[in-house]
C-alpha cells in the first residue's frame, strides 16, 4: 500500500563531500582541444601592444595583448613583490602606467591582495635561498617576459590540489623541463624557484626559465608537453530519513497476499496480528503528490510492529 509522510527538517541533512580527480594532457592537440592556453606576456608599451601573431609561434590565443597579459599578471599576483621604481619615493605605478602616491608613507608592499597561496616568507629576489621562505621574482626589465599556462575551471573545479602539479617540456634534443608546485604556490624546477601556482584560480606563471628567448617561447609551445594534476570539488550530499514507526506502513496490496479463489479476498495470515509486510522502494513526492524518484532497496526489508525502521538515502548533487 502506497502512503504518504511528511519530512520534518531534522530528517534532511545537507553534508558537503570533496571529491578529488586526476587529469593528465600529453601534446599541443590535446591542450588545445581542453582549452588549455599556453600563452606569453611581454613587458611592452600598452600604446602599441603586441598580439600573438601565430598560434604554432606565440600562443593558442590570438585575441590576448601580450602586454595586456603580463601587466595582468603582474597587478593579480606580484604588485606587493616589486620594489618601489623610484628610489626614496612613497610613490609606486599602478597595471595602467599611472604613479599612485602614498601621502601616509605607510609600506607600500602591503597595498594590494595578490593572493599569496601560503603563509610562509616571500621576497621578490630571484636569488633567495632559504629554509623560511620563498623568492617571489617577477621580471621587470624593458625585455621582461612571462609564460602563463591557464586551466578552464571545468578541469581543476574549486582548486588544484598542492603538490599535485607537475609540467614538462621535452623536444629532439635532449631538452627536459621539468616543473612541480611545492605544496605552497611556488613551482620548483631542480631545486630552483622557477615561478608560481594560484591552484583556486588554475594559473601557472613562469618568470624565470632561460631568461625567456624567442627560442624558450617556442619550445614551451612545442608539442612535446604533458601537464597533470589533480582536481578538487566540494559536492553536496543530501541524505533523507526515512523512519517508519511500528504503527505505520502495515497494510500492503501486493497481488501475491490475495487469494484468487475467494475473489479477492486476503489469505488470513495476512490479517493476523503477526504480520507485516516488506519495504523494498521507497518514493519521493512533491506537495502535489507527484512522484519525483524513487529509491530501490538492495532487498526487501521487512517492518517491524514493536521499533522504528529508518532508511536512509543518499543523494549528491
Amino acid at each position: 500500500m502506497s502512503a504518504f509522510k511528511q519530512f520534518l527538517s531534522t530528517d534532511v541533512i545537507v553534508s558537503p563531500l570533496v571529491v578529488n580527480k586526476s587529469f593528465s594532457f600529453e601534446g599541443s592537440a590535446s591542450f588545445i582541444n581542453n582549452n588549455i592556453l599556453r600563452l606569453v606576456g611581454e613587458n611592452v608599451s600598452k600604446s602599441s601592444p603586441s598580439f600573438f601573431t601565430s598560434a604554432s609561434t606565440y600562443g593558442d590565443s590570438s585575441s590576448i595583448s601580450t602586454g595586456n597579459l603580463y601587466n595582468s599578471i603582474k597587478q593579480l599576483y606580484y604588485t606587493n613583490y616589486i620594489p618601489n621604481p623610484i628610489s626614496g619615493s612613497p610613490n609606486i605605478i599602478n597595471y595602467l602606467g599611472q604613479l599612485i602616491e602614498d601621502t601616509t608613507q605607510t609600506n607600500i608592499y602591503s597595498r594590494f591582495y595578490n593572493y599569496e597561496q601560503t603563509s610562509l616568507f616571500q621576497t621578490n629576489s630571484l636569488t633567495y635561498t632559504s629554509n623560511y621562505g620563498f623568492n617571489r621574482y617577477f621580471p621587470t626589465a624593458s625585455n621582461g617576459s612571462v609564460l602563463v599556462l591557464s586551466i578552464p575551471k571545468n578541469f581543476f573545479g574549486d582548486y588544484i590540489n598542492p603538490n599535485t602539479f607537475i609540467f614538462r617540456l621535452t623536444n629532439n634534443l635532449n631538452y627536459n623541463f621539468l616543473i612541480t608546485d611545492n605544496g605552497e604556490g611556488i613551482l620548483i624546477s631542480s631545486d630552483s624557484q622557477v615561478g608560481i601556482i594560484n591552484y583556486s584560480h588554475g594559473i601557472i606563471v613562469i618568470t624565470d626559465f632561460n631568461t625567456l628567448t624567442d627560442i624558450d617561447k617556442r619550445i614551451y609551445l612545442t608539442n612535446n608537453i604533458t601537464c597533470s594534476f589533480q582536481s578538487s570539488r566540494t559536492i553536496y550530499e543530501t541524505q533523507y530519513k526515512c523512519t517508519i514507526r511500528p504503527e505505520e506502513f502495515n497494510y500492503s496490496l501486493n497481488p501475491s497476499l490475495i487469494s484468487g479463489s475467494t475473489n479477492g479476498t486476503m489469505y488470513d495470515f495476512v490479517t493476523g496480528s503477526y504480520f507485516s509486510p516488506y519495504v523494498s522502494t521507497v518514493g519521493f513526492y512533491n506537495e502535489n503528490q507527484e512522484l519525483l524518484m524513487v529509491a530501490k532497496l538492495g532487498q526487501p526489508l521487512p517492518t517491524s510492529r514493536t521499533t522504528d525502521i529508518t532508511i536512509l538515502v543518499n543523494i549528491d548533487k
